[in-house]
């Protein structure tokens, strides 16, 4: 077995409670992310749509009662709607905005990449969750 030195053995237990606090903190900071994403999405035409989407994306995961299959299928349904949304198949149920462009992506493309990372969001944040409370 290798002998450490006294700094670098320090240096060890300091990036381990670092990760042990970052661990603690990530699932609670990716669901103020989605609520974030609500929150700047008030004042579009489609806004009341996307508040209420991200914000049951955001708090889904944090739910006990619910089957992780049925999130699944959620993050599944999330991903395909944010895809066909990305690809630019559902603009013609989007409603029409003026300033749509930023970025070089589309108002429909930017809240379809949300959709996506609310699929993973989904798929991951439980066991994120579950991680966090064994800590």
């Amino acid at each position: 077995m290798v002998q450490c030195g006294g700094a670098h053995q320090i240096m060890v237990r300091i990036m381990v409670l670092v990760g042990n606090l970052l661990k603690k903190r990530v699932p609670f900071l990716i669901t103020i992310i989605f609520f974030a994403f609500a929150i700047v999405n008030i004042n579009d035409p489609d806004g009341i749509i996307w508040v209420f989407t991200y914000i049951i994306i955001g708090c889904l995961p944090w739910v006990k009662k619910i089957d992780q299959k049925l999130i699944y299928f959620f993050a599944i349904l999330i991903s395909i709607i944010g895809l066909f949304i990305v690809f630019g198949l559902l603009n013609s149920v989007m409603p029409i905005q003026f300033d749509n462009q930023m970025v070089n992506l589309w108002e429909y493309q930017r809240e379809g990449l949300g959709l996506i990372l609310g699929a993973l969001w989904l798929v991951f944040g439980k066991k994120l969750i579950i991680m966090d409370s064994k800590i």
